[in-house]
C-alpha cells in the first residue's frame, strides 16, 4: 500500500512517523501488530509511516502512556532515515 503524503506548511512533501528517544539515541517504530498491539523498532529498518497524524497521535499516545518515550514526527520525503545499526534496544512495546 503507497503511503500517503501530505505537504507542510513550506510546501515539502511528508510523511509521519513515530520516533522513541532514548538514552543512547532515536529509534523509529519499525512494525506494528494489531492482534494483540505490539510495536516493534528493529536497528537498520526504515521507520513505518502512518496514513495520517490522527493514527500516528493515537499510537504514539498508547505508548507515551505506557511509559515509552514516544513522538510522532514529520519526515521529509527526501530523507532516507534507518533506524542505526549497534546495541539492540528493547525489540517490542506491547499490549498498549
Amino acid at each position: 500500500m503507497e503511503v500517503k503524503t501530505h505537504f507542510n506548511t513550506r510546501n515539502i512533501p511528508c510523511r509521519w512517523a513515530i520516533g522513541l528517544l532514548f538514552a543512547d539515541g532515536l529509534m523509529f517504530v519499525t512494525r506494528a501488530d494489531h492482534h494483540p498491539k505490539y510495536f516493534y523498532w528493529e536497528a537498520g529498518k526504515e521507520p513505518l509511516y502512518f496514513q495520517s497524524k490522527h493514527t500516528a497521535d493515537d499510537y504514539a499516545f498508547g505508548m507515551a502512556a505506557n511509559g515509552y518515550p514516544a513522538a510522532v514526527m514529520e519526515i521529509p520525503m527526501s530523507f532516507n532515515i534507518r533506524n542505526k545499526e549497534g546495541k539492540e534496544h528493547a525489540e517490542k512495546a506491547g499490549k498498549l
